[in-house]
């Protein structure tokens, strides 16, 4: 089983990450405001991890640079992002005055990624939302109802009322079947290594997907494809006390030792290299 890095952390050692900022644990899940990591060596740039539950961030302040299943995504103040579980993400960079607010919570099947700026109209809404939910979760006993009810509030209203204010731009045809290919790949690369099973899922001939994918993405498909395989081998690595025997069959690798030869040419590095740097015990 995966462990939740931000989970682990935050519930190790309370205390030491209060200082960061305000936070509160409730029955698993958490509530951050007026959040920072800039202090922190936390989440390392050259290690992916995967999320365990849904997220909500409200960025308040400065700005920072993720990957979140293969896609390149900047946040800036005025920014919400939602993101679900099962979501790989890698971190690249922030500002020093890097502020959120952010909670967990169960999703349920189906909500997708969003990434919305909000405006003058929207974050004040937005704000008092999370505001009320930061009062009522210090509620005794644990009001879960309630917490469920304006969880659900807010994701309606992301929904409904500002769900056509998505950052990014319209994608081009060629541009949104990379971006189907590489939901494919984040979605399938722990079990399907070669370029025909996407191509087929995509309806396209396989020399194509491949021409295509080199020419907008600038890799191969195959880069994509084994790159995304060996972010989710660090993750397992990293973030779990399962061995290579049993990381190779949720790989869909034929034998531990194909793994192993996998990543070594991949990265230079056998797993067990690679599980001892353990740099999920080297973040402090």
């Amino acid at each position: 089983m995966l462990k939740d890095t931000i989970n682990n952390e935050l519930f190790r050692n309370p205390d030491f990450w209060r200082q960061s900022g305000e936070l509160f644990l409730f029955e698993g899940h958490f509530f951050l405001r007026n959040f920072h990591f800039s202090s922190r060596n936390f989440l390392m740039p050259t290690q992916p991890y995967k999320l365990q539950e849904a997220r909500v961030v409200l960025v308040k302040k400065g700005h920072a640079h993720y990957k979140f299943n293969l896609t390149d995504q900047h946040f800036e103040a005025g920014d919400l992002v939602v993101f679900l579980s099962d979501t790989l993400v890698e971190k690249e960079g922030i500002s020093g005055d890097f502020e959120f607010d952010a909670f967990s919570f169960d999703a349920t099947p189906g909500e997708p990624f969003i990434h919305l700026r909000l405006n003058e109209q929207t974050r004040p809404i937005v704000e008092q939302h999370m505001s009320l939910l930061w009062d009522i979760v210090h509620e005794t006993p644990y009001p879960r109802d309630n917490v469920q009810l304006l969880t659900q509030s807010l994701m309606h209203y992301i929904r409904q009322h500002i769900g056509l204010r998505i950052v990014n731009r319209p994608l081009s045809r060629r541009e949104d079947t990379v971006r189907r290919f590489l939901n494919l790949v984040s979605q399938y690369a722990t079990q399907e290594r070669n370029i025909p099973f996407y191509a087929n899922q995509l309806c396209i001939e396989h020399h194509y997907l491949s021409t295509l994918i080199k020419q907008v993405s600038g890799k191969t498909a195959m880069q994509w494809i084994n790159q995304t395989a060996i972010k989710e081998i660090k993750v397992w690595l990293a973030y779990s006390d399962e061995n290579i025997a049993q990381i190779s069959s949720r790989m869909h690798f034929s034998c531990p030792a194909s793994l192993s030869k996998f990543f070594k040419r991949e990265t230079g590095m056998t797993p067990m290299e690679y599980r001892e740097m353990r740099p999920i015990d080297s973040e402090h």
